[in-house]
Formats: structure tokens, C-alpha cells, sequence
């Protein structure tokens, strides 16, 4: 390089002086001689140097080895290219990389140099290393009028890198329209699939490109999925893109199920399929009113299926909270949304709006309905004891043979007893049935408290969805009223359920006030309420940071450590020990150890409290800890850095200073140790707050 770049330097200055020169004879010379004038399309300078010289044209140089036509090709020299093409250079030449000269020309839309190389036979079918074409290059970047040129000299339009992708593929993906009606136009597959089996609607669909998409399926492409089964809907849906959603819904109407029923799957993320049904929620009134119907129907569904013992509770009961939640996400953000001041229905209005809630009714009447059973057992004292369990187990035992069961029914005025003779057993004596009837109630609420919760829950999401911020539904403190027995009967049995399910109880004071004699002397009360305060509630905050500490020291690190270690660590030591304090300070400016202001000083240190010690060092340091291993590894500015005090002449009521960059106390050479900690302690107070680093 250094051989190159002074051999330019004297054809500088013999150009300057109007004087020709020689290239020199060695090829790796000479091109570094030429080059710069080729990347500046200096023409007839190059054509000097080359007139008299043995120069190969096709001589390829640097980690690339690329010749001076690529270099032409890729900077847009048109004259410079056309003269090393007469030369002879070859326009087909590959580089380290496979790349010719139209490659390099293509990438960077340089139309002139491209049609000079087709003028000089340059083989647009050529590929690269990777499998690239130069109309490969022209669909990425969407030069479409560059294309329109080009195709006309390829022979095959479709040609595949090394991942099967044509450039009708890279056009989709990238979403240039116009790049991929001029493809198709000159007879491009629509629906040709890569290695994976992803068609070019696949890849529009990948990327969210709506009007990408609208051209290929205007133009007839297929809705396929890719080998792993993934289709276009569900990449959509993935990414979030509403717009690109709602076309492939136009020309297939049944995705607007599919589109539903992710809605149960947990793999999908929530606030993607939010975004998506909030676009298409949006779109017109009576597609509004259609979504959430059919959410509602599908959380009922659930809700049933939840209640039915035979289900996965925690299965059903995440999908059922992640419908109500999307559910109510998207009926507040349509046109009935709580504060745009439509009447929502929640008093019974028969409004289309309040129409959607419809599905509902039926999983609400379904809960209504065992809490009134669970609430006549409980009330149950002297009479005899109705076996629910036999009949909740023989239940789940047909559901699990695959018999269809509806959502259950209390059993009706006499079907106790015909259960008992049934049998063909006697009745039990009043003091065994009153024990029987105790623990068969307590296995109805073991069996059915987490799975009525969950939809009680489901039930105030709802209801809370219809009023405006701040406010209570009517009807659910109507509904916790009514149930108010077996709800306490839930609460009192498992604390737990108020953060798990009744989040209601931590809303709504009035509703509160009416379990608090419950819970309120339960330890376990007051430590979920700690959990709650300290975790839950600023969970996001802990896992974002987690996520970035996580980023620098790997989990595998702290692993090693306790809390406590750990906390030594980060923190410091909780003490400050002077006498290692002592033993790592250093003095300048005419201080010594041994000087009476340095012992008065000391001796000051010893006396004060540990609080107005902490002072002393934030004072000095910036920081209100000593670092793990003592005094010995405090951090300057730069690095380690002692603790270190200065001498300052003395002057009547001059205050101690600091320079916490380098950890420096700078101390007036005071005349007593009186005046020394009194000057001291008036700095600490009056001065350490505004040196807080750490």
C-alpha cells in the first residue's frame, strides 16, 4: 500500500506538470496507480497510462479479487468501464465472491454501466456464491425500470439462489410493488416455493406487506403453508400486522375463524393478536360487533369447558382469561367504547352493542348456578348429606369416555334421596351423614373453588370492560352480594385466590370492606400482601432489569452466590472500619501520617457516629459504601485510587473540600481538634448531598 500510494503521489505530480508517465511494470503497482482515477471516471488519464503499457486489464487485486471493471461497475465510471471493456477486460469476470461486474452494477442501480456491459455480452444468467443474480439484486432493491430492461436477456426469470428464493421472493419480502407486477408480467411463478416450501406470498406475509400480498392474490396466488405447516395467517398474526390480515381475510373469508381461534393458543403472544383484532375491529361496525361476538362465544366455550371437571385446569383457565382479556381489549377500543358516553347495556339495555355479551350469559347463568349448589351445602346442617361428589366424579369419569356433557345443573327437589336408595344402601344416622355431609362439601369446594374463581374473575373483567374508568359494576357488586357465603368460604380456605383470581377484592374498596374480617389477622394475608407490593406488582420493572443484568453477568455467575453474597458484592460492606480506612490513605501536598492536623483528624473520625462516617466517605468518595475487600479497592475516576487527603493553608472559617473524581479530602491545616470537627461536621451536613455518585 505504501508502494501503491507513493507511486500515486509522483503521477500527481507529473500530471500537474503536464508531463505523461509510464505505469509501472508490475501489475499490483499499476493498479493501485489506477484505481482512484477509475473511481473517478478520469477517462483520458487512464487511457494514457494504458496506450503505452503491458497493464493486464483483468488483473484482480485486494481480498476480493476484483478487477478495475468491477470497480467501474460498482462507482457508476461509465467511461472509464466502456475503455477497459474495449481493452479488453472481461464482463463476466467473478470475483472472490462470484460477483461479476453486473452484480456490482445492479446492486447500485447503475443503469448506464449495466447497459454498457449487456452491449459487450455480460451473462445476466451468471449467479454468485450465494446463488444471486443481478435481477436477484434488482428485486431487493426495487429498481423495477432496471429490471424491466433486464429481463428481457434472462433466460429463466425464476432462477433460485441457494435458499430456492427467486427474486419474486426478495420483491415480496422487501415490498416493492411495482418490482413485483414487473416480475410476474415477465412470467415469474407466483406460487414457486423455496427449500422451506415458502411461496412469495409467504414472504409479503412475513413482512407485513398489505399491498404485496393484494397483488399476488389478486393475481391468483395460493394460500399454502410452508413445510413446518406454517401458514401466511400465521405469520400475520405473529408480527402483529393487522393491515396484511384483513386482505387475506377479503380473499379468504374462513380465516376469520382461524384468526378467532388463536385467540386459545398460548404460543401466539397476546398483545400481537390485540393489535391484529383492534385493526380489523375497526374497520366497520358491524365487523366490530362480529368479533366480539365471536370472542364471546369461544370464552364461553371455554368457560364451560373450565367447569366441567374432566378439563386441564390450567389449560382452560389461561385460555379463558386470555379470550375475556383480548375481548375486552377490543370492546373498549371500538366505537361503544366506556368513554365516548354510549349507554354499554350493562343495566340491560338491548343495544346491538351490548348484544356481544349475549354468548356470555349462558357461562354466567352455568356459575350462577354452582354457586347457589356449593351455597346450600354449606347451609346444610341437620339434613342428610347429598353425595355431589359421586356425582361430580361420575361426571368427569363420562366426560373422559368422551361423552359430551352439558354444563352441570344443580340436582332438583328430591334427587338426594333417590340417590341414596338408588344404591340400595340404608341412610346414614344423623351424626354420620352431618360428618359425611361436612367433608363431602369440603371436597365440592377443593374440586371446583380455583375453577369458579377463574371464571368469577373472567365474569368482573367483563363487567368492569363496560363502565368507565374508576367505576364498579352495578351488577357484580350485586353479584358478589348475593354470593357473598361461598366467595368468604373461598377466601378464608385460600388467601391466595384474592391475587390469583379475585383482583376485585384489591379494586374496589366497597367490595373489600366485606372480606377484611377474614383475612385481615391471617399471616399469610400479610405476607401475599408483601408479595404483592414487592414482586407482582412491578414484575415488569424486575424482568426488564433482570433481563439486562442478565446481559453482562450471565445467570450461571450468580448462581454461586446467596442473597447475602450477592448483596456484599454489588453493595459494599455495611461497616466502615476506620482503622483499615486508615491503613489505605495516602497524604500529599505536605501532609504526613504523622502530623497533629492528620491524628486530630483521625481521632475525629473514631468519635463520630457511624452515620456521620458514611457521610465522611460519600463526602470524599461519591459513594456511601466501601467496595468488596476494603478501602484498599476504592475506584477513582481513572481506576484504583486511594483515599487520599490533602493539605489547604488555613483561613478562619474555611470548610474541608473534597474532589471525588480522585477520592481527595482537602483539609485546612486547622489550629485545634476542636475547630477541626466543627468545621468537619458543618461540611458533612451542609455539603455531602450534592455528591452522590452511587
Amino acid at each position: 500500500m505504501e508502494r501503491a500510494m507513493e507511486q500515486l503521489n509522483r503521477l500527481t505530480r507529473s500530471l500537474r506538470r503536464a508531463r505523461t508517465v509510464e505505469l509501472p511494470d508490475d501489475n499490483e503497482t499499476a493498479v493501485y496507480t489506477l484505481m482512484p482515477m477509475v473511481m473517478a471516471d478520469q477517462h483520458r488519464s487512464v487511457s494514457e497510462l494504458l496506450s503505452n503499457s503491458k497493464f493486464d486489464v483483468n488483473y484482480a487485486f485486494g481480498r476480493v479479487k476484483r478487477s478495475l471493471l468491477h470497480i467501474a461497475a460498482n462507482c457508476g465510471s461509465v467511461e472509464c468501464l466502456v475503455l477497459l471493456l474495449k481493452k479488453g477486460a472481461n464482463p463476466n469476470y467473478q470475483d472472490i465472491s462470484g460477483c461479476t461486474p453486473l452484480h456490482l452494477a445492479a446492486r447500485n442501480g447503475q443503469k448506464k454501466c449495466m447497459s454498457k456491459l449487456l452491449e459487450y455480452s455480460a451473462d445476466v444468467n451468471i449467479c454468485n456464491n450465494e446463488g444471486l443474480t443481478a435481477i436477484h439484486w434488482l428485486a431487493v432493491n426495487g429498481r423495477t425500470e432496471l429490471l424491466h430492461d433486464l429481463v428481457q436477456h434472462v433466460s429463466d426469470v425464476d432462477v433460485e439462489d441457494a435458499m430456492g428464493q427467486t427474486a419474486l421472493h426478495v420483491a415480496c419480502q422487501n415490498g416493492h410493488k411495482t418490482t413485483v407486477q414487473c416480475l410476474l408480467d415477465s412470467g415469474a411463478d407466483i406460487n414457486r416455493p423455496n427449500v422451506s416450501g415458502a411461496t412469495p406470498l409467504y414472504f409479503a406475509c412475513s413482512h407485513g406487506q398489505r399491498d404485496t400480498a393484494q397483488i399476488l392474490l389478486l393475481r391468483g396466488a395460493k394460500y399454502l403453508s410452508d413445510k413446518n405447516g406454517v401458514t401466511p395467517l400465521d405469520l400475520c398474526v405473529q408480527g402483529g400486522y393487522g393491515e396484511t390480515c384483513e386482505v387475506l381475510i377479503q380473499y379468504h373469508p374462513r380465516l376469520f375463524q382461524t384468526i378467532i381461534q388463536m385467540t386459545q393458543n398460548e404460543d401466539l403472544r397476546e398483545n400481537m393478536l390485540r393489535q391484529v383484532l383492534e385493526h380489523l375491529s375497526q374497520q366497520s361496525e358491524s365487523q366490530y360487533l362480529k368479533i366480539l361476538t365471536s370472542l364471546a362465544e369461544v370464552a364461553t366455550t371455554n368457560g364451560h369447558k373450565l367447569l366441567s371437571l374432566s378439563s386441564n385446569y390450567d389449560a382452560q383457565m389461561k385460555s379463558l382469561l386470555r379470550i375475556v382479556r383480548i375481548f375486552c381489549h377490543v370492546f373498549r377500543i371500538g366505537p361503544s367504547s366506556p368513554s365516548n358516553g354510549i349507554d354499554l347495556g350493562y343495566n340491560g339495555n338491548k343495544t346491538p352493542r351490548s348484544q356481544v355479551f349475549k354468548p356470555l350469559e349462558l357461562l354466567w347463568h352455568s356459575l350462577d348456578e354452582w354457586l347457589v349448589l356449593i351455597a346450600t351445602e354449606l347451609m346444610k346442617n341437620k339434613k342428610d348429606s347429598t353425595d355431589i361428589t359421586s356425582i361430580l366424579l361420575k361426571q368427569k369419569g363420562q366426560d373422559q369416555d368422551g361423552t359430551s356433557i352439558p354444563p352441570f345443573e344443580p340436582p332438583g327437589p328430591g334427587s338426594y334421596e333417590n340417590l341414596s336408595s338408588g344404591t340400595g344402601e340404608s341412610k346414614p344416622d344423623a351424626l354420620g351423614g352431618k360428618q359425611e355431609a361436612s367433608a363431602d362439601c369440603q371436597d365440592v369446594i377443593s374440586m371446583t373453588a380455583n375453577r369458579l374463581s377463574a371464571v368469577i374473575q373472567a365474569f368482573y373483567m367483563c363487567c368492569s370492560c363496560q363502565m368507565p374508568p374508576g367505576m364498579t359494576s352495578p351488577r357484580f357488586i350485586e353479584f358478589v352480594c348475593k354470593h357473598d357465603e361461598v366467595l368468604k368460604c373461598f377466601v378464608n380456605r385460600n388467601p391466595k385466590i384474592i391475587f390469583d383470581h379475585f383482583h376485585f377484592l384489591l379494586e374496589c374498596p366497597e367490595l373489600m370492606s366485606r372480606f377484611m374480617h377474614i383475612i385481615k389477622a391471617q399471616a399469610e394475608y400479610v405476607q401475599l400482601v408483601t408479595e404483592l407490593r414487592m414482586t407482582r406488582a412491578i414484575q415488569p420493572q424486575i424482568n426488564a432489569f433482570l433481563q439486562g443484568f442478565h446481559m453482562f453477568i450471565p445467570p450461571s455467575l450468580i448462581q454461586l452466590f446467596d442473597e447475602y453474597e450477592l448483596e456484599l458484592l454489588l453493595s459494599g460492606m455495611p461497616e466502615i472500619d476506620v482503622s483499615d480506612w486508615i491503613r489505605n490513605t495516602e497524604y500529599t501536598s505536605g501532609y504526613e501520617r504523622e502530623d497533629p492536623v492528620i491524628q486530630w483528624f483521625w481521632e475525629v473520625v473514631e468519635g463520630i457516629t457511624p452515620e456521620e462516617r458514611v457521610l465522611l466517605l460519600q463526602f470524599v468518595t461519591g459513594s456511601s459504601r466501601v467496595p468488596h475487600g476494603g478501602f484498599a479497592n476504592i475506584m477513582g475516576g481513572s481506576g484504583l485510587q486511594n483515599f487520599t487527603i490533602a493539605a489547604v493553608p488555613y483561613t478562619p472559617n474555611l470548610l474541608p473540600t473534597s474532589s471525588t473524581c480522585i477520592n481527595m479530602l482537602k483539609l485546612p491545616e486547622y489550629p485545634s481538634k476542636e475547630i477541626l470537627k466543627d468545621r468537619l461536621l458543618v461540611a458533612l451536613h451542609c455539603g455531602s448531598y450534592g455528591y452522590t455518585m452511587a
